[in-house]
């Protein structure tokens, strides 16, 4: 087992995640918002149509609206010959009046069917001379119609409270007549910089000091999965600042994410500060980059002090704080894609911690050199503190804690940022 600074024992990732998930409370704030700002949102109630869906019958496509008995012989050698008596558009009301034997109705794809029709030729299978029409070809009764309530019935429950709102599902919506979605509010996620050595950027540097990138690199990923970010100013390492910066966190926010301050140096307060206002889930975890991260529940909250080194701090925002975030905000569970690959090298690896391996994809080559045989995958990482280990990369891999070495053309599954 690997231990910690202070001979503390480090926590595996898989239980690290479970006590997060497992602590972690979805959102129960709702909020009525726009259509057009509902896509990738969680839908907070049932959706009943209040009517038929097309609320009328409707032709399918442009021709001529005819009784299916009427040309029941119809041939190109023996066509039907019909009376046009009207013409109906797309938005047009109903006719009042309908159609009788031996006559028909010219019709634009949506536009209502007339009373007395129940089948729509297609303009192909006709041909025109003047108000009449020859049919030259025999269509069943609903042919080419879309009937009443045949996308949606009135009183059907065509959504369910939690659905994830997809595009087509936003169009559902609007189908029904509706221009608003009540839906689950996206949780609130304070991310706080600490160090007396991280300025914002464009403000001048003096020896010593270097731009803050934690910010930015959380605050876009919780954006993407669903979060409500809330960057706060950069906290100095003192203890005042750092308490009064964690309770007006707490009372703005879900959840709490601290980025560095969590090692065990002098100056690190985070973790004194954390677990004298609440329940400790863990500090340190057998994992490389990340070895720092702690976290613990404070009343019903989450605060993560992720690690500062920039390539510590994003990986462990993906692999541990995506899947919380994505259950916070009631969103499906993430799936990143993953390619299958083969190591362009061999590859060495601590014993007992789990590493997330941050990769390059190459196009791989077989024989004489032909490109197109899968890809081969060279290692991205430079160190921690390298934010190019995650910008250069294409994904990761990850190597169990038992694997201290990979030969070159070893299989990998590569999990795509």
């Amino acid at each position: 087992m690997r231990y910690y600074h202070g001979g503390k024992p480090l926590t595996k990732f898989e239980v690290a995640l479970g006590r997060l998930l497992k602590a972690v409370k979805p959102v129960e704030r709702k909020e009525e918002v726009y259509l057009t700002e509902c896509g990738q949102r969680v839908l907070a109630e049932d959706v009943v149509a209040p009517f038929d869906v097309p609320p009328f019958d409707r032709a399918a496509m442009d021709g001529y609206a005819v009784r299916a008995a009427d040309i029941q012989a119809a041939s190109p050698v023996q066509p039907v010959s019909l009376q046009v008596i009207g013409q109906i558009f797309a938005g047009d009301a109903p006719p009042e009046w309908g159609i009788r034997e031996g006559a028909c109705a010219q019709v634009a794809t949506g536009a209502p069917i007339p009373k007395g029709a129940d089948c729509v030729v297609p303009f192909e299978d006709t041909h025109r001379e003047g108000d009449w029409v020859q049919v030259q070809k025999a269509y069943p009764r609903h042919a080419n119609i879309n009937e009443r309530g045949m996308d949606i019935r009135a009183g059907e429950r065509v959504l369910s409270a939690g659905t994830f709102l997809t595009p087509a599902k936003v169009g559902v919506l609007a189908a029904l007549g509706k221009d608003q979605a009540k839906v689950y509010a996206r949780p609130k996620i304070a991310i706080l910089p600490t160090g007396s050595e991280i300025v914002r950027p464009r403000a001048p540097l003096r020896v010593g000091q270097i731009y803050d990138t934690n910010t930015y690199t959380v605050t876009s990923l919780a954006a993407l999965h669903g979060c409500e970010p809330l960057p706060k100013p950069i906290v100095p390492d003192e203890e005042v600042a750092l308490r009064g910066m964690l309770e007006e966190a707490l009372s703005e926010a879900d959840m709490v994410v601290f980025s560095a301050g969590s090692a065990v140096g002098e100056r690190d307060l985070l973790p004194r500060l954390i677990g004298e206002r609440g329940e400790l889930l863990f500090h340190g975890l057998s994992v490389r980059p990340g070895r720092p991260t702690l976290a613990a529940v404070v009343g019903d909250k989450l605060v993560v002090n992720l690690p500062g080194f920039p390539a510590s701090c994003l990986m462990m925002a993906y692999v541990l704080l995506v899947p919380v975030w994505r259950k916070l905000a009631r969103l499906p569970e993430w799936k990143p894609l993953t390619v299958p690959a083969a190591l362009a090298h061999e590859v060495h690896s601590p014993e007992g911690l789990r590493q997330f391996l941050t990769v390059r994809l190459q196009e791989g080559t077989g024989e004489h050199g032909a490109k197109g045989k899968g890809y081969r995958v060279e290692s991205a990482y430079k160190e921690s503190a390298a934010i190019t280990s995650l910008s250069d990369a294409d994904g990761f891999i990850v190597i169990p804690e038992e694997v201290t070495f990979l030969p070159a053309g070893e299989p990998v599954t590569v999990h795509l940022f």
